[in-house]
Parts: structure tokens; C-alpha cells; sequence
């Protein structure tokens, strides 16, 4: 049986949502194949993650559409938070100006950070950064590496990505199964073909290098017939979802993160400090180590009152390392006891690899890569495939997926209406030469 439509786009996680329903409001028949299922044992925190939501003029109405198809979001009230030895900044409360004005930054840096510099300005910034001393520069570099795709030291942790709008208005919320499938039904009431696949089996081929369809089975089975395919998966997630497709799109072989974020759950008892907490905060122990293991740790209220996630970067190498988890868990346990000696906190549970294999979770949810991996990211086989997702993305923050999305959606849209040139320039011979 042969199914299809002119623009097919594999996701997972929500991925590609908005740029699905973007082309189906332009007229294009889209179908959108989610094989969320067939990608690992992950519960909902797991696929949220740590890095809430920043919305600033760059996040259009229908992208705030897309993000609210789902679970809502709730603000931070004092926004993006950071909790430093010396104390917490807080990046839209009463104190975030004289918090600022108090740090060793040099001003060409809090232009860029919270005034919107020009982009000459920002341009000569970037080329004397190293110049600067770190203590005059260190945020610049940390609101490119917190939620970067690319690990820099953190020094040069400007040189990869783009930063995030730390002043912004910041928000974070609990997600859940039934807001994922909310998202599935919200594709649909745009006009997308939605299919959830048992296996993609195979790809078709064509001339000039480009891929005509996919096999596919399941309840919708069959090969769908397609003109342009977007792929949202990375290298490692196309190898673990079929190995035959990662071999057609990715023949270099799986590109392994160097690093990645894993969370744990813990729990806190009640104290001051505790209840103190934001909805969300970043703990930085010590701003001249690197910013991984525990001394970086995103701590994210729960449900429940007394528990909280707690999510670190650690080499990818390590995540099903049993012993090397448990030590971690230790550190920050002691990191947060001097915070909090109060809270008493433990470990009510260890991240998913702890408990389950590769076979059963596949690639990590948010790899972070190497610098040295950069001429490997995005490297397109076919004429007519579109690569997306983090591989892609210099961050994990909702705008850099967004900003894909529309680069793609731009390439698309032109194919379109050359496409249908032509066919109006046929339609008219034939007319013309009956």
C-alpha cells in the first residue's frame, strides 16, 4: 500500500512540531511520523529537561501556540536564577540591577547580555573576548555554555553557540504523557497527518540522490511516498532506531556525545533554605571549575513539595557506570548540605541509566558534543534531506529549535512554489499544444 505526502517529517520528543503545523498552514500536505516510542525507557522529566523556556521578541505567537499545546508553562516570578557561593542572582527581581552592577563585568558584556547591543558591537566584542579576564567576561561565556550543544572550557565558552536571553522572562513546567499526546492531537486539528509506527524498515531511493520514501509498519503500513524528508533524529538515535537508516543518512557511523545531562531525583526536608527555592535554580559551586558534575547542578521543583530534580553533566562515557553514579550522588549530596544543612537531602532515585541498559534507553537525551566534532554535525547525504535536532541546534533552549525550524521551513517554501511554477508553466503548455 502506498501512502505519503509531499513533505515527511520524523520526530521524536516533540521535535519539529511547529515547523509540522508551519508548512500545513501553508498549504503543504504534511505528515509527521513520531517514533518517540521506539527510542528508550524515558520518563516525561527526562524528555523536558532541564532549561525551561526563555521567551523573549525572537519566539513567535504560533511557536508560544506550539509550546502551550502541550502541558503550560508557569513563570518564575524573579526569573532565571543562578545560586553562587557568595549568594543567588536572580534575573528579573527587584535587586537584579544592583546584583549586576556589583559583578567585575566589563560593560560591552552587559550591553550584549541585557541592553540588545549592536551587532558591530557584539562583533568586536566576540573578536577581543580573550583579551578580557575571565571575571569580566565569565556570564557572557556561561549563558552560552549552560544549555550549549558544543562543551568549550569555560573560558572560551562564548566561542560555540549563541547565548541565551538570561533577562528574559523565564518559565518552567511539568510535563506530562497527556500533554505529549495533547501535542499529537493539536498537529492534527492543523490539517498534519500524524502516523506513530511500530518500525520505519527501510528507505527508497531515487535519482539525483534523493530519497523517495519510507517503509514503514505498523497500522498506517506501507511505503510512503515522499518529495522531501526531514529527519529530527541525531546520528546516535537514527543507529538505534534502525541501523540500516543511520547507515543511508549518517555513513560516517553514530556521532557519540562527549558529555550529556543525567537527573536524579532527590529529596529535601523542610528548612528556609528549601523553601526559599524558585521553581527553578542553577547552583554553581565554584565559577572557575569546570561547569560539570556537581559543581553545576539545575535544581527543578516537583510536584511534591520535598522533592526536587536534580540534573549534572557528566562524560557520556560514564552514564551507565553504576559506581561512578553513586559517587556523583555523594558529591552533590555534600555540595548541597553545606547550601542546606537543614534539608537533609538524599537520593530517592538515580537517572534511567542507572536502572536500565543501552539496548533499553539508546542515546542520551541531551548529548553534548566536542568541539573537534564540529565538521561531523549536519553533514547532508541527499539532495532533498533535511537534517534537525541537536546535532543541529547550538543550544537546547526552545528559540535555537525554533530558529531551525524556520531556516527549514524557508527552504521548503521555495521548493514549493517552484515546484508549483512548474506546474503551471505545464499545465499551460499542454493547454497551449493540446
Amino acid at each position: 500500500m502506498e501512502l505519503g505526502n509531499p513533505i515527511i517529517i520524523v520526530s521524536t520528543f516533540g521535535r519539529g512540531h511547529w515547523l509540522a503545523s508551519a508548512l500545513a498552514q501553508e498549504g503543504i500536505k504534511t505528515t509527521l511520523v513520531d517514533v518517540t516510542s521506539k527510542l528508550g525507557v524515558w520518563p516525561t522529566e527526562d524528555v523536558e529537561g532541564p532549561f525551561g523556556f526563555f521567551r523573549n521578541e525572537k519566539i513567535s505567537e504560533s511557536q508560544v501556540d506550539r509550546l502551550y499545546s502541550e502541558d503550560a508553562f508557569e513563570e518564575v516570578p524573579n526569573g532565571f536564577s543562578l545560586w553562587l557561593p557568595e549568594g543567588p542572582i536572580e534575573f528579573k527581581g527587584p535587586l537584579t540591577k544592583f546584583k549586576i552592577d556589583n559583578l567585575p563585568l566589563v560593560q560591552p558584556v552587559r550591553d550584549l547580555l541585557f541592553s540588545s547591543a549592536q551587532d558591530k558591537n557584539a562583533k568586536l566584542l566576540y573578536k577581543n573576548l580573550e583579551a578580557l579576564n575571565f571575571d569580566q567576561s565569565w556570564l557572557l561565556h556561561f549563558a552560552h555554555q549552560y544549555a550549549g550543544t558544543t562543551y568549550m572550557p569555560n573560558a572560551r565558552g562564548a566561542a560555540a553557540g549563541d547565548f541565551l536571553p538570561l533577562l528574559s522572562s523565564f518559565l518552567v513546567r511539568q510535563s506530562t504523557r497527556a500533554g505529549f499526546d495533547r501535542s499529537l492531537e493539536w498537529l492534527r486539528s492543523k490539517g498534519v497527518e500524524v502516523a506513530q509506527p511500530q518500525q520505519i524498515v527501510d528507505a527508497s531511493f531515487g535519482a539525483g540522490k534523493a530519497v523517495t520514501g519510507l517503509e514503514i509498519s505498523g497500522e498506517s503500513q506501507g511505503l510512503f511516498r515522499l518529495e522531501q524528508l526531514v529527519w529530527m533524529l541525531t546520528s546516535e538515535e537514527s543507529y538505534f532506531l534502525n541501523e540500516r537508516l543511520g547507515k543511508y543518512f549518517f555513513p560516517e557511523g553514530p556521532l557519540e556525545s562527549e558529555w550529556c545531562w543525567v537527573r536524579y531525583r532527590m529529596g529535601l526536608k523542610q528548612c528556609f533554605e528549601r523553601d526559599s527555592l524558585p521553581l527553578h535554580a542553577v547552583i554553581v559551586d565554584d565559577l572557575y571549575s569546570p561547569w560539570t558534575h556537581e559543581n553545576l547542578m539545575v535544581l527543578q521543583r516537583t510536584t511534591l513539595q520535598d522533592q526536587f530534580d536534580v540534573w549534572i553533566r557528566i562524560p557520556t562515557v560514564q552514564r551507565f557506570n553504576k559506581e561512578y553514579l553513586t559517587t556523583r550522588s555523594n558529591r552533590m549530596i555534600s555540595h548541597l548540605s553545606r547550601r542546606m544543612s537543614l534539608a537533609e537531602p538524599q537520593v530517592l532515585t538515580f537517572p534511567q541509566e542507572y536502572y536500565y541498559t543501552y539496548a533499553q534507553l539508546g542515546a542520551p537525551r541531551y548529548p553534548i558534543f566536542s568541539e573537534a566534532q564540529k565538521s561531523r554535525r549536519g553533514k547532508v547525504s541527499y539532495s532533498n534531506l533535511h537534517l534537525d535536532g541537536p546535532e543541529e541546534w547550538p543550544h537546547y533552549a526552545w528559540s535555537a529549535s525554533f530558529a531551525s525550524n524556520e531556516v527549514i521551513q524557508g527552504r521548503i517554501g521555495l521548493w514549493w512554489k517552484e515546484k508549483l511554477l512548474k506546474e503551471q508553466k505545464e499545465k499551460r503548455r499542454k493547454e497551449q499544444n493540446p
